[in-house]
């Protein structure tokens, strides 16, 4: 697993990390309180729950946009026409490993902002793709959802979902989705939680995790 690292902020430096995280987490907006509904189904896979079912539970989270939760980033420098934006769900910061043991969660959004298709993150044009996060055993895994211009889901996918060892402070009061390159320059989704037994924890891209049998 590669270490992540912000075009911004030299998150390698786990003081750094631990900072920056904790002076975000001192201020708290009002749509934060909020604490969303879990989800009518307790796993995302191939074929469960029905699409209607799942835009129902999209329909029902609330994401957040605003400069310090969210964060927008071109996919590469030879790709500068391809941008996305990465939007946490309001309360994701109150997601416990505990929880998602007992049911997974959509913990954040993806948003094309562009007429071409991102495969990486399996976003189509104009699309959003939702992250949800459950346990098999002892490992947290995920799923890409993904969703049209229209809002009506295309494909499910799954992806691995990697903890990423960095300094970090123990009890996170904001809720947070960063966009970021690692060791590869590759871009990665990351999040402030829910990865055990606090931090940051990170979506890889498509194609490099598979269903497991019992989800087929």
């Amino acid at each position: 697993m590669g270490t992540f690292r912000s075009q911004q902020v030299n998150w390698m430096t786990p003081s750094v990390a631990a900072l920056v995280v904790g002076m975000l987490g001192c201020s708290v907006s009002v749509a934060q309180t909020q604490v969303s509904r879990p989800p009518p189904f307790a796993v995302v896979d191939s074929a469960r729950p029905n699409d209607e079912m799942l835009r129902a539970y999209i329909h029902s989270l609330t994401f957040l946009s605003d400069h310090i939760s969210a964060d927008q980033r071109m996919l590469d420098p030879a790709h500068a026409n391809l941008v996305l934006r990465a939007e946490p769900v309001a309360d994701n910061y109150l997601i416990t490993e505990g929880q998602l043991r007992v049911a997974g969660r959509i913990t954040a959004r993806l948003v094309n902002r562009g007429m071409d298709p991102i495969d990486r993150f399996a976003l189509a044009p104009k699309g959003t793709t939702y992250l949800w996060i459950q346990y098999a055993g002892e490992s947290p895994r995920g799923v890409l959802i993904s969703t049209d211009s229209t809002g009506a889901i295309r494909r499910r996918v799954p992806v691995r979902v990697n903890p990423l060892r960095l300094g970090h402070p123990r009890f996170v009061k904001q809720a947070l989705a960063r966009l970021g390159t690692d060791s590869t320059g590759t871009m990665v989704l990351v999040l402030c939680a829910p990865c055990p037994p606090w931090g940051w924890c990170r979506a890889d891209s498509v194609g490099t995790a598979t269903w497991y049998p019992s989800d087929r």
